[in-house]
């Protein structure tokens, strides 16, 4: 015992140690852990369990840095294409929805960079920072996945919103800003009414009805 404690700690993690040092109780311990195993279901569904659908929506995201890089490279990737029509009534409602939640504070109802916590001129004790004018050509060049991904991961000042949103929400809130905002101005909301996703039925949140 004496000299596997003196030969362990310099083998590193060889085929000896997992072939023989992992049987000896001592050593065992880290091999077979009563730690949970990643993804290991600790206990099984009860009897009766109904699944539904992640609140976040079902697609899983790879990390997205937020960078000018990153961002253009996920617009280009697999991930970075809008997957539902820009210009649908009921999505476009969806994006308004949104938009007015998390976006109009900073950003404006139709997208200039003058929301309510926004410092204007010879005020004081609001936000004291430039916030993007999302009319401005810059903005309107980019690619929709470099937006959503925005949206996603945040940006420079801007929070990430991708915990907060489901994957169908921020494609919806590009696809306001496309149809509505830049082209043209809030005044041509979309004819669907805006209503929170709390009320939206499962075909439209995504959410299975449990």
């Amino acid at each position: 015992m004496v000299l596997l404690l003196a030969v362990a700690p310099s083998t590193g993690c060889t085929e000896f140690e997992e072939r023989v040092l992992y049987r000896i109780p001592t050593f065992s311990y880290m091999h077979e852990s009563p730690g949970f195993d990643p993804y290991e279901m600790p206990l099984p569904p009860p009897p009766g369990a109904v699944p539904f659908a992640s609140p976040a929506g079902s697609k899983i995201l790879p990390p997205l840095a937020a960078s000018e890089v990153a961002l253009n490279a996920f617009a280009a990737g697999p991930y970075g294409t809008n997957p539902y029509d820009r210009t649908d009534p009921a999505l476009l409602a969806l994006g308004q929805v949104m938009y007015d939640r998390h976006c109009a504070v900073c950003h404006g109802a139709t997208g200039v960079g003058d929301g309510p916590i926004v410092t204007k001129p010879g005020e004081e004790g609001r936000f004291p920072a430039l916030v993007t004018n999302l009319t401005l050509p810059l903005t309107v060049g980019r690619a929709d996945g470099y937006l959503y991904g925005v949206i996603h991961a945040g940006r420079s000042m801007m929070p990430a919103y991708g915990p907060r949103t489901t994957d169908q929400e921020r494609w919806a809130i590009v696809s306001y800003l496309r149809e509505v905002i830049q082209a043209g101005g809030a005044a041509q909301a979309p004819a669907a009414p805006a209503q929170d996703t709390a009320a939206q039925p499962a075909a439209t949140t995504g959410l299975e009805e449990r």
